[in-house]
């Protein structure tokens, strides 16, 4: 741990009984504070080194384990209900002890944690200075998640929390070869997906695309032109719609899935630590 930084830990029970992680990266002076939602397969450790990075800008950083992920309870892969999701990020917002509420606060989150979060601010309509996105899943990406769905509907009809192999190669979430062994070695990694949460997600996004216009609150949405997970034209299609009359998109031309992951990862977080700055 780096000197002049607190890391906390805490574990909340949501509403379905189960334990869910929390880890807080709070600076000596705090200015500004920031709530990530990971992206699916993902847990709150792979942001440990942003968060200690962001703490030396002033901003303590708050990550969550969401269910079926991490050291959170709940089945790999598997979610019974979607809202669960958005319930558990609600949980942290009234609930979390460490959560410095008098500090502003902005609300990060990357792919499937970029549609749980928008979903979020739809629903809740919570009071942050932001809302910051990045390879948000506003919808999925190439003809395979055709076959996908396809299949994903076909076994769903008999068993919904059937566990299936997820398709994703390590050189489709970063450049960076360092990052490679750790994604296949990686314990905390979810490597399945039920045809439930596969097809709701797909849902999700569709009903997303459908209420881009309610979104008012400013947004900053980093993609690159080069994903082979989510649709490159839906975030497009999305950021165009979004009603908010506060919204940047930066566009990355090389980057693969996971930006704070890659080799660009030091220019994300530069980026977003002005903008964050800029409102408040």
């Amino acid at each position: 741990m780096t000197p002049g930084l607190t890391h906390k830990k805490d574990i909340l029970i949501d509403k379905k009984n189960r334990k869910i992680r929390f880890s807080s990266f709070i600076p000596q002076k705090t200015t500004m504070q920031l709530v990530v939602v990971h992206g699916f397969s993902e847990h709150k450790r792979c942001y440990y080194e942003m968060a200690e990075k962001l703490c030396h800008k002033g901003i303590a950083v708050h990550l969550l384990d969401l269910p079926g992920h991490g050291l959170s309870d709940g089945p790999r892969g598997h979610i019974d209900d979607f809202q669960d999701y958005l319930d558990d990020v609600h949980l942290f917002f009234h609930s979390y002890p460490h959560f410095l509420k008098p500090k502003p606060v902005f609300l990060l989150g990357h792919s499937l944690g970029g549609l749980i979060a928008t979903q979020y601010c739809l629903q809740q309509k919570p009071k942050i200075k932001g809302l910051i996105l990045s390879s948000p899943l506003t919808g999925f990406c190439s003809l395979t998640s055709v076959a996908i769905t396809i299949l994903a509907k076909i076994i769903a009809r008999n068993n919904p929390a059937y566990l299936i192999a997820k398709p994703s190669g390590v050189r489709f979430l970063s450049r960076d070869p360092k990052k490679w062994e750790g994604y296949r070695s990686d314990p905390y990694r979810v490597r399945t997906i039920s045809p439930y949460l596969f097809l709701s997600m797909g849902q999700q996004s569709r009903l997303l695309q459908s209420r881009a216009s309610e979104l008012n609150h400013p947004l900053l949405v980093f993609y690159t032109a080069k994903d082979q997970v989510v649709s490159v034209a839906a975030i497009a299609r999305f950021f165009a719609n979004v009603g908010s009359r506060d919204k940047t998109a930066v566009v990355f031309t090389e980057a693969m899935h996971e930006l704070f992951q890659e080799v660009e990862q030091k220019e994300v977080q530069e980026k977003m630590w002005v903008w964050m700055n800029e409102r408040l």
